[in-house]
C-alpha cells in the first residue's frame, strides 16, 4: 500500500501530471469509458498540498475537454450524410427532426449540462455535429461547459484534500463521493421532473389541442379536398413574389412575365415554417440566371419555408408556370395531390420543380411543394444570381416575421 501511495504521489505531483489530465480529458469525449472525472478529482486532492498546481489543473482539464469535444463534433459532422439516408425510417426521422429543434433552441445549454450527465458530453458533442450546429457556437458554449466542469471537478478534489490532508486516499474517496452524490441527487430530481411535468403536461396539451382544433374545425371545413399549404422554400417565400403567379406580372430583376394563375385571388392563410430537410443549387435558371434552388428532404437541415393556403386548382397553375407551361384547366396536379399520402414523392417528368412531395398532412389538408428528380448529390451545384438571392433574402425576413402565425401542429416542422 505504501509503494502505491508513493507511486501514486510521485505521479500526480510530476509536471506531467497537466498533460496526462489534458489527454484524459479530450479522449472522455470520444471514449466515454476513460475516467477523466476522477483522475481530475484525485489530482486535485493532492493539490490541496500545493502540487499540483489547481489553477495548472484548471487549465489542462478545460484545454483538453475543449479538444476533445471539437473532434467528437467533427466526427458528427462527417457522420451527418450517412445519418441523412436513415431519414427513411419515419421514427428515426422524427427523432432527428425533434433534436434539432432543441439544439436550435438551447443547444448552448445542452452542451454546457451534457457534461454533467452520465453519457451526456458524447451524445451532445456528436449529437451537435451530427445536426449541423454552427462549429463556432459550438465552441463558444462547449468551451464555458468545459472550463464549468474542470472547475467544479478541481474544487470538489480540493475540498476532499483540505479535510483529509494526511490521508490523501481517504480524501480522494470524499471527492469522489461527493461527485457521485451530486450526480445521483440531480439524476433523481431531474427525472422527478420529468414524472410530474409529464402527468400534467399530458392533460395540458390534450386541452390545448382539443381547443385549437375546435377553433379551426370552421376554416378547414369543407377544405379538406379544395385547399393545399403550398410549402415555398425559394423564392416564392416572397409573397409579393408568389403574387405574380397568381396574379400575373413580372419579379423585381427577372427576365419572365407571368400570365397568373385561374383563380387570382391571393392566399388565404400564411406561416413560416422550417423544413428538416436543405435546399441546393443547380442548373441554369430562364427566370433569373444562374442556380436554381431545390430541397432535398435527405439531407439534414433545417430550412426556412413559407407555407400558403392556396386551392388546389391555384397549385397546379403555380406548378405549370414552374415548369414554364401555361395554367390550364383539369390539370392532374388537382386530384394528385390528394390521392398521395403523406411522406410519399411523384414525378410529372424529368426537369426541375416537376416532382411533387408531399411533406405532411395537416387536418386533411396536404402540405405540397415541388423539387427536382435528383437529389443535392447527384448534380453539379450552381452559384444563384444576385436578383434571386435577393428575393431568397427578402422571402427568408417575411418567414421569420410569418413564424407566429398559427398553423397545425404538423406544419411545425
Amino acid at each position: 500500500m505504501d509503494l502505491a501511495l508513493e507511486l501514486l504521489t510521485a505521479t500526480l505531483t510530476s509536471p506531467w501530471v497537466y498533460l496526462l489530465i489534458a489527454v484524459a480529458a479530450a479522449l472522455d469525449s470520444l471514449v466515454p469509458i476513460v475516467p477523466s472525472e476522477t483522475l481530475l478529482i484525485t489530482a486535485a486532492t493532492f493539490a490541496a498540498a500545493g502540487q499540483p498546481h489547481p489553477a495548472g489543473l484548471v487549465i489542462a482539464a478545460a484545454g483538453g475537454a475543449l479538444l476533445g469535444d471539437l473532434a467528437a463534433h467533427i466526427v458528427g459532422r462527417l457522420a451527418a450524410s450517412g445519418v441523412g439516408r436513415w431519414r427513411r425510417w419515419t421514427r428515426i426521422a422524427e427523432l432527428l427532426d425533434s433534436a434539432r429543434t432543441v439544439f436550435s433552441r438551447r443547444g448552448g445549454t445542452v452542451l454546457i449540462a451534457g457534461r454533467f450527465v452520465p453519457g451526456g458530453r458524447s451524445l451532445a458533442t456528436i449529437g451537435s455535429g451530427l445536426l449541423g450546429f454552427p462549429t463556432r457556437t459550438f465552441l463558444l458554449w462547449d468551451g464555458i461547459g468545459a472550463l464549468a466542469w474542470a472547475l467544479y471537478s478541481t474544487g470538489i478534489g480540493l475540498i476532499g484534500g483540505t479535510i483529509f490532508d494526511d490521508r490523501p486516499l481517504l480524501g480522494v474517496a470524499f471527492g469522489i463521493g461527493i461527485a457521485l452524490a451530486i450526480t445521483g441527487a440531480a439524476d433523481f430530481v431531474r427525472r422527478l421532473r420529468r414524472r410530474r411535468r409529464g402527468r400534467s403536461g399530458r392533460g395540458e396539451r390534450s386541452r390545448r389541442r382539443f381547443d385549437e382544433l375546435r377553433a379551426r374545425d370552421v376554416m378547414m371545413e369543407g377544405m379538406s379536398q379544395t385547399h393545399v399549404w403550398y410549402v415555398s422554400y425559394g423564392s416564392n417565400m416572397a409573397r409579393d413574389r408568389l403574387a405574380c403567379y397568381l396574379q400575373g406580372g413580372r419579379p423585381p430583376g427577372a427576365k419572365v412575365t407571368y400570365p397568373g394563375a385561374r383563380d387570382a385571388a391571393l392566399p388565404r392563410a400564411e406561416a413560416g415554417i422550417e423544413l428538416p430537410g436543405t435546399i441546393y443549387f443547380a442548373g441554369e435558371s430562364k427566370v433569373w440566371g444562374g442556380g436554381m434552388a431545390f430541397y432535398d428532404h435527405s439531407v439534414p437541415g433545417p430550412t426556412p419555408a413559407k407555407a400558403y393556403l392556396i386551392t388546389a386548382e391555384q397549385f397546379a397553375d403555380v406548378a405549370a408556370q414552374e415548369m414554364h407551361r401555361p395554367p390550364e384547366p383539369d390539370s392532374p396536379l388537382e386530384r394528385l395531390v390528394f390521392d398521395l399520402p403523406a411522406g410519399s414523392s411523384h414525378s410529372l417528368g424529368p426537369g426541375g420543380y416537376e416532382t411533387l412531395l408531399v411533406l405532411d398532412d395537416a387536418d386533411g389538408v396536404p402540405m405540397v411543394t415541388f423539387t427536382a428528380a435528383h437529389s443535392s448529390s447527384d448534380i453539379e451545384h450552381t452559384q444563384p444570381q444576385e436578383p434571386y438571392l435577393a428575393m431568397l433574402r427578402t422571402g427568408t425576413a417575411e418567414v421569420r416575421a410569418a413564424s407566429g402565425l398559427p398553423l397545425p401542429a404538423a406544419a411545425q416542422a
